[in-house]
């Protein structure tokens, strides 16, 4: 619209509209000259003014220039920050995929885990419930007899529910375990005392009322006989088994029938086999204040009526004192004597006691692993 008004003003300028000739007569020699220097100035105007368009036009043209450059390097960076953030997010969505996928691996590891766990603690819950009704029927045994008898009728292999020695069982309360020296003996009741001298004590000798007969043969006294719930003898081949395996100290508690205890403890303890008589192969330091009277039988054999190994020549220590025991010639103790409340010399005694032979009313012997 601009350049349209500056063409038309050139315009008038160079075509002015037309006069009556009289008047073009009179003035044509006067207005010639100051025409051409007004025409002159119009144009010089003109050009100045165009070259001040065209000057307005390149820098305006040169704005708009910058401004699409600036537009065009905004719309680069954009789109590059956009790929930048494609690429960021498909790498993080990469990282989410696998980290889901590995979380999901391992929850379902873990839910093996747990569902193997389960059933394991579900076995040892029955296993446990299993072993405290087998403890509890074991409990209501009376005899190796019973435990035997017991072994057939249940089916159970007491082999793993048994322990080595007292020193093994879980429990710290005294009462009957099921005993097994060593992997290759047969599982036997025993009774374990765990509160005397720290515990963990087997007790294989037990005398308190005269309710059962000590004066038996050999047989007995090598199988054992008697009830672990009142008075027994466990048995010298399971004596032998025991101390053989592992090393023993020794303990004999006694009480005369006014109900005065003492006590001898020996540091060591061993008999034994068959073939050589169950001899008490082993008898370490003597301690207490019962009195020592049992190193006297260290080294000799076991005597019993039907079977004389003693020291004594021709005569039988065991007929003669109505006992079973590590006879020399003859004895210092005799515990397995007669059970009686007066001073003879066949009564169950331990005559350093009182250095007679008195009769004692309560006799217990008891062996510990080291």
């Amino acid at each position: 619209m601009y350049v349209f008004k500056v063409t038309l003003c050139l315009a008038l300028i160079v075509f002015p509209p037309a006069v009556h000739g009289d008047e073009l007569d009179v003035t044509e020699s006067t207005l010639e000259g100051f025409q051409y220097q007004t025409l002159t100035a119009k144009l010089d105007y003109l050009q100045h003014k165009f070259t001040e368009m065209d000057f307005a036009i390149k820098e305006e043209r040169k704005a708009i220039d910058e401004k699409l450059e600036h537009q065009k390097n905004v719309s680069e960076w954009i789109l590059s920050i956009m790929n930048q953030q494609s690429q960021t997010l498909r790498h993080n969505l990469s990282e989410v995929t696998g980290a889901i996928s590995t979380l999901n691996q391992r929850m379902v590891s873990n839910f093996m885990a747990l569902h193997i766990q389960s059933n394991e603690m579900l076995t040892v819950q029955i296993a446990n419930a299993n072993y405290k009704r087998l403890r509890k029927d074991v409990q209501m045994l009376l005899s190796n007899q019973d435990l035997a008898q017991f072994m057939i009728s249940s089916g159970f292999n007491l082999q793993s529910v048994s322990f080595r020695s007292c020193k093994k069982t879980p429990s710290k309360r005294s009462g009957k375990y099921l005993m097994q020296p060593t992997e290759n003996d047969e599982p036997f009741i025993g009774y374990c005392e765990q509160t005397s001298f720290g515990g963990g004590w087997l007790v294989f000798q037990y005398r308190f009322n005269g309710s059962v007969d000590f004066y038996r043969d050999w047989v007995e006294y090598r199988n054992g006989f008697g009830s672990v719930d009142g008075e027994f003898w466990l048995g010298l081949e399971h004596l032998h088994r025991i101390t053989r395996a592992r090393k023993h100290e020794l303990l004999v508690e006694l009480k005369d029938f006014e109900g005065n205890y003492k006590y001898a403890r020996y540091s060591e303890f061993e008999i034994g086999s068959e073939g050589v008589h169950y001899q008490l192969k082993q008898l370490g330091t003597y301690t207490g204040a019962a009195g020592d009277s049992l190193t006297y039988h260290k080294g000799m054999t076991f005597t019993t009526k039907d079977k004389d190994n003693d020291e004594s020549g021709s005569k039988n220590c065991a007929e003669n004192y109505d006992g079973a025991w590590w006879y020399g010639n003859c004895y210092a103790s005799n515990l397995n004597g007669v059970y009686m409340n007066r001073t003879d010399a066949k009564s169950m005694n331990w005559y350093d006691n009182k250095l007679t032979f008195m009769g004692l009313a309560y006799s217990r012997m008891l062996i510990r692993e080291k």
